[in-house]
């Protein structure tokens, strides 16, 4: 009987947020982004907000895609942060996310 293998278990802990799409002021991108990190630092929320893209085309210039591990509650402090627009509450698919983060990884 050959013997038994353990389960391999990777070193990084699995990202499980969904990925939503958030929409800031016009032209606000790079100020609403600099508002947001101080946001997550002050209220500690690098569990809530778990990752923060910016789509790289300039048809997306006022698109931000953030990882969350909960909507309802980063929604709250999301709101608050200055530029912010909206969100999407339908999470984005996986394939969606490659596709307008594709052109950054060229």
């Amino acid at each position: 009987m050959p013997p038994i293998q353990p389960v391999e278990t990777s070193l990084q802990p699995p990202v499980n947020g969904n990925w939503y799409l958030l929409s800031v002021r016009s032209k606000k991108r790079e100020l609403f982004l600099k508002y947001l990190e101080l946001a997550i630092t002050q209220n500690n929320l690098r569990e809530l907000i778990l990752q923060v893209e910016i789509p790289p085309e300039s048809v997306y210039e006022d698109i931000v895609l953030v990882n969350l591990s909960n909507f309802k509650t980063a929604y709250t402090y999301l709101q608050k942060v200055d530029c912010f627009q909206g969100i999407e509450r339908k999470p984005l698919q996986l394939e969606q996310v490659s596709r307008m983060l594709a052109a950054k990884q060229k």
